[in-house]
C-alpha cells in the first residue's frame, strides 16, 4: 500500500529485479529531498499531542474530529492515517480482500474526505486518498472497476495539485500512476515538471530512474539513481537507490550483450 506519512510499501519490480517506490510517498509529509522544509500545519499539530500514546491519543483524535477547524480537520486526518496504516498492516497477513481490511480502508477513506470537507485547502487527505485508490486499483482484477479506481486517484491527485501546482508528492504520485498505466510521456512529464520546482527532489529522480529501468535505459537509469543518492544518502530513498544502481550495473555487465544496452 502507499503510506503517504508513514513509509512506502508499495514494490515496483522493475527488470523484474530492481526494487523500489512507486511514486513520491517516502518519509513524513514535507520530509522528502535533500533539504529540510518548513513543518506543514499537520505536523505541528502532530508535535503538539504527540506526547499522547494508545487509547489517550485515539480517544484526543476523535474529540477533536468533532470539535471546531482547524483542529477538526487535522485530526480527521490523522485517524484515517491510523485505518490507513492498519489496513496495510492486516493485509500482509490477511489479503487485501479481507472483509476488515476492507472496512479499514473505508474508514480511513471516511475520514481523509472529513478532513477534506473541514478545510478544502488541506492537501495531505487529499494525496492519501489518491494514494488510497490507488491502491485499491492495483489489488483489483477487474479490469472496468480498476480503471475506475484509477480514475479516481488521479482525481485526487489533480485535486491537491489545483490547491498547490508545486506540490511534490502528488504531481509524483500522479507520475507514478500513469507509469504503472504505461503512459511514460506523460509520466516524464510530472517528474520533470517536480525537478523543475525543485532539483533536489531525491524522490523525483528515483522515479525517473525507475521509468528508465523498465525501459531498459540503464544507463539513464543508474545516473538518476546516483542523484538521488547524492541529494539524500541516508533516507530510504537513498538507500534504495543504492541498492538499485548494484542491481542494474551487474545487469549492464551481464554477458548477454542485450542486456547492456
Amino acid at each position: 500500500m502507499r503510506r503517504m506519512t508513514v513509509t512506502a510499501a508499495a514494490i515496483v519490480a522493475a527488470c523484474g529485479l530492481v526494487s523500489g517506490l512507486a511514486g513520491c510517498k517516502d518519509g513524513k509529509p514535507g520530509a522528502a529531498g535533500g533539504e529540510s522544509k518548513a513543518p506543514t500545519a499537520i505536523e505541528r499539530f502532530a508535535k503538539r499531542i504527540g506526547s499522547l500514546q494508545g487509547t489517550a491519543l485515539e480517544d484526543t483524535l476523535r474529540s477533536l474530529a468533532t470539535g471546531p477547524a482547524p483542529d477538526r480537520a487535522y485530526a480527521a486526518y490523522l485517524l484515517g492515517n491510523r485505518f490507513y496504516v492498519a489496513a496495510g498492516d492486516s493485509a500482509v497477513a490477511r489479503g487485501w480482500k479481507e472483509p476488515a481490511v476492507i472496512a479499514l480502508l473505508d474508514s480511513a477513506e471516511a475520514r481523509f474526505n472529513a478532513s477534506i470537507a473541514a478545510d478544502s485547502t488541506l492537501l495531505e487527505p487529499m494525496v492519501n486518498l489518491g494514494s488510497l485508490w490507488d491502491d485499491r486499483a492495483e489489488q483489483t482484477a477487474n479490469q472496468i472497476e480498476r480503471q475506475d479506481n484509477m480514475t479516481k486517484a488521479e482525481s485526487y491527485y489533480r485535486l491537491a495539485l489545483r490547491v498547490d501546482p508545486r506540490d511534490e508528492k502528488a504531481r509524483c504520485n500522479l507520475g507514478s500512476l500513469y507509469l504503472r498505466q504505461r503512459k511514460q510521456p506523460q509520466a516524464l512529464a510530472e517528474f520533470k515538471t517536480v525537478l523543475a520546482n525543485d532539483p533536489k527532489s531525491a524522490l523525483a529522480h528515483y522515479n525517473m530512474a525507475i521509468m528508465f529501468a523498465e525501459s531498459k535505459v540503464y544507463r539513464e537509469a543508474v545516473t538518476e539513481w546516483e542523484q538521488a543518492v547524492a541529494i539524500d544518502p541516508d533516507s530510504d530513498i537513498g538507500r534504495r537507490s543504492a541498492e538499485n544502481i548494484k542491481i542494474v550495473r551487474d545487469l549492464m555487465n551481464a554477458p548477454d550483450p542485450a542486456l547492456g544496452q
